[in-house]
């Protein structure tokens, strides 16, 4: 009788230890965790620090061609809202890959210039994301993509 009581008791703490483990990690998943992020589908958060409003902006896959130089694949998404100048967008394009390759983005704004930025060097499942700060005389990109 001892030993079936002693079953119990640690057949409880797994379910209960279990049960801590799957809300935390519902938790984390929920909220947004940097761990789990890079993993979901590639999204890019635009910071625009220009004089300048920004009225479109195009992502897309870049492959390899035979020759080995970078080329837009095809797969491309068009995001044609005003992003005003000292605003920020968190945008998710809905690219596709066969392969591996890279993913532009590329922005023309209220001057009517247009300038096309690699933000993520590397991806095989357009996953990760990547931070591009827009100023009025550069471009800085942050990515952590798969």
């Amino acid at each position: 009788m001892r030993s079936s009581k002693k079953r119990l008791l640690w057949g409880v703490v797994a379910i209960m230890a279990a049960s801590v483990l799957i809300i935390g990690s519902a938790v984390v998943w929920k909220n947004n965790s940097e761990l789990f992020r890079e993993f979901r589908s590639f999204s890019v958060k635009i910071v625009n620090k220009s004089d300048y409003d920004l009225v479109s902006v195009e992502t897309g896959i870049l492959q390899s061609d035979s020759s080995g130089n970078a080329v837009a694949s095809g797969s491309k998404d068009t995001y044609d809202k005003k992003i005003k100048a000292g605003r920020e967008k968190a945008i998710k394009p809905k690219l596709r890959i066969d392969g591996e390759g890279g993913i532009y983005l590329k922005y023309t704004d209220s001057r009517g210039e247009t300038v096309q930025k690699t933000v993520c060097s590397y991806t095989e499942y357009v996953s990760g994301y990547s931070t591009v700060t827009i100023h009025n005389d550069k471009v800085e990109v942050q990515e952590k993509c798969h």
